[in-house]
């Protein structure tokens, strides 16, 4: 999804759809990721010297910023899907 909307982005076509939706598999990816690396290390992922606690919380932030996932559903929704904006 990356590599089409950099594609996209390169030729000056249009790619908000792809743009959005790498962006939310991106922050998704991360979020699983940590989730596993939390539940793997169990109470040492919360200890400062293994520094999964500090990544932990910066992959929610993913989510949050510069878009959060609930504005990619929107767009998706409007753009893509073409169902009536929500007012």
């Amino acid at each position: 999804m990356r590599f089409e909307a950099v594609r996209r982005d390169d030729a000056h076509q249009p790619a908000g759809a792809q743009d959005n939706m790498a962006k939310y598999l991106a922050a998704k990816a991360s979020w699983e990721a940590a989730n596993v690396c939390m539940q793997t290390h169990g109470g040492f992922g919360f200890a400062n010297e293994y520094d999964i606690e500090r990544k932990f919380r910066e992959t929610r932030l993913y989510q949050v910023a510069p878009i959060s996932t609930n504005l990619i559903y929107a767009y998706v929704a409007e753009h893509v899907l073409d169902l009536p904006r929500s007012f």
